[in-house]
């Protein structure tokens, strides 16, 4: 197999708007059915799961938590896919392109938490599904857990040459745990992840070559 360069989709090929949006949507849908404003509190923390397993407890009670989870997961895919259909997530073409020039040399991976009941939808609307050769990605039923998936990956293909990444800390924890060297596609001005940045294609560009 060619050398593997792993990626994120959101805010590397996909602006990061539709699961921003998505995430809010989710727990507004949450408080119009529970009646309950203290669940906006959720709302972009690092631990919003604990959030989403608190409302789904209320609204499913009586599901297993695999159930709940699940449901979970299916309205904020749906949510996210609603705003891709907005025209709210505009592709980077020129980044895929990019990309797509490298598959010569190398294997394209997908990491990601998208389900695997929604991320080929997800590609095919923006028109990404001949750009990767291998995707692993997240379980209906599995928490939005990042680490999960990539621990999947290394079982399957080993560790990648490189992961490029979005605005997501976890992604980078595991890859210096595991001394996975990373980087951090920043094309949104996000704060910085302490890993290496690149803040343009140029950036990124340098970046591989220097592979």
């Amino acid at each position: 197999m060619k050398p593997i360069i792993a990626t994120t989709l959101s805010g590397l090929f996909i602006k990061t708007t539709p699961w921003k949006e998505a995430h809010k949507k989710w727990f507004e849908q949450i408080i119009k059915e529970t009646g309950d404003d203290s669940f906006r509190q959720w709302i972009n923390r690092e631990d919003y799961f604990e959030g989403v397993n608190l409302a789904m407890t209320r609204i499913m009670p009586d599901a297993s938590k695999e159930e709940r989870t699940k449901e979970a997961r299916k309205r904020f895919m749906q949510a996210v896919v609603g705003c891709i259909k907005e025209n709210k997530g505009p592709v980077n073409k020129d980044v895929a392109d990019f990309f797509i020039s490298l598959k010569e040399k190398y294997s394209l991976a997908l990491i990601t938490t998208n389900t695997k009941d929604f991320i080929n939808k997800i590609l095919d609307m923006t028109k990404l599904s001949n750009l990767f050769d291998i995707i692993e990605a997240s379980e209906s039923s599995e928490e939005d857990d990042k680490a999960a998936v990539f621990e999947r990956f290394i079982k399957k293909y080993g560790k990648p040459l490189i992961y490029i990444g979005g605005d997501r800390k976890d992604s980078y924890d595991f890859c210096k745990q595991r001394n996975i060297l990373c980087a951090f596609a920043n094309l949104e001005g996000a704060e910085d992840m302490g890993v290496k940045t690149a803040h343009n294609l140029e950036d990124i560009r340098k970046l591989v070559l220097a592979l």
